[in-house]
């Protein structure tokens, strides 16, 4: 079947492995002295294209594995790397989380801390109140004993039996409720 040019055979026929064949330049010193080079033949000798080829396939061998060699030392080196990234990225996120739950929990403390300061002032406010009124409750006793004006106390006494006063406003605020 012909094809046309720059055009790719529609199925491949199976081809032999290629070769590469490179002209080796004897060493100056090699030549002269006779000494053997990478294929192990004499610069000199002229032997057979197969120890030719063979001592290339080698250096083709040795650049193939040097460059093997380089790119796994490169890839242990990326995985390193990597695996320090790794460590840094969840010590990172373990460091933000530690950071947002001290903020949160600092947050809740100063929240804690101005709500215990408002209920404190509220809780002065109300015992000067308490204190105001027992003075003035105490005026108003001695300037009606100063007038001679008898003050029936039987209806707090009535109500302190009852424990009205002893009890805390939630339990007085369910017994007037129910009618008590």
């Amino acid at each position: 079947m012909a094809t046309l040019p720059n055009t790719p055979d529609p199925e491949p026929e199976e081809t032999e492995e290629p070769t590469v064949v490179a002209e080796i330049e004897p060493d100056d010193e090699s030549a002269a002295g006779g000494e053997p080079d990478r294929g192990g033949e004499a610069a000199g000798d002229t032997g057979d294209g197969a120890s030719a080829s063979g001592a290339i396939e080698g250096q083709i061998e040795a650049l193939v594995d040097e460059r093997v060699a380089e790119i796994e030392r490169e890839l242990a080196e990326l995985e390193t790397e990597l695996e320090e990234l790794d460590n840094f990225a969840r010590i990172s996120l373990g460091e933000r989380y530690s950071q947002r739950i001290e903020q949160n929990v600092s947050e809740l403390s100063d929240s804690l801390t101005g709500f215990a300061e408002r209920n404190f002032q509220q809780l002065n406010s109300v015992e000067q109140r308490v204190d105001e009124m027992s003075l003035l409750l105490t005026a108003v006793i001695e300037a009606l004993d100063e007038e001679d004006v008898d003050v029936d106390f039987s209806e707090v006494r009535r109500m302190q039996d009852a424990g009205v006063v002893d009890r805390s406003p939630a339990e007085r605020l369910e017994a007037a409720s129910r009618g008590e």
